[in-house]
């Protein structure tokens, strides 16, 4: 039967109640992925900004660490110029991180462990330096370098 013939108490107008629903549902799953993503992208976005700001942060430490001289670097080095950043997503204040230095001497047998390669490295200083996320719920990065009269190496 072509429409023209059909009685019009078969024709439809519109959507089913059925068709409707379906609709609704498939609407609604395709709403949740597209927003499961944006979430998913946001938070590797976020934390891939904290990494970068703990990188910067453990970066400045051997520049700062070059300048000073050999028998006055320790523990309470200045290592952290750069180590305070703007919050973003309209959230006010700073986040900083407080990089922790660690300078041992190569000789020092209590703090240099026997099989550690830096070990006979005559007349230096083994820096580890730390810097930790706000949060502290993952792994801290770290820096290790060696120090001796006549330069720096890293690690």
């Amino acid at each position: 039967m072509s429409e023209l013939t059909t009685p019009s108490k078969y024709r439809q107008r519109g959507f089913s109640a059925v068709e409707f629903l379906v609709a609704a549902v498939v609407f609604g799953i395709i709403t949740l992925g597209i927003f499961s993503a944006f979430s998913a992208v946001q938070r590797s976005y976020a934390l891939a900004r904290q990494l970068n700001e703990m990188y910067t942060v453990l970066s400045a430490c051997p520049e700062i660490d070059r300048a000073l001289e050999y028998n006055s670097l320790s523990d309470t080095a200045n290592c952290s110029p750069n180590n305070t950043f703007l919050r973003e997503n309209g959230l006010t204040g700073k986040r900083s991180y407080t990089p922790v230095l660690d300078v041992v001497q190569t000789n020092d047998p209590a703090f240099v462990a026997s099989g550690d390669v830096l070990k006979n490295v005559p007349d230096s200083k083994i820096i580890d330096v730390t810097v930790g996320f706000p949060d502290k719920k993952t792994r801290p990065m770290e820096l290790r370098m060696l120090v001796t009269r006549n330069g720096v190496g890293q690690q």
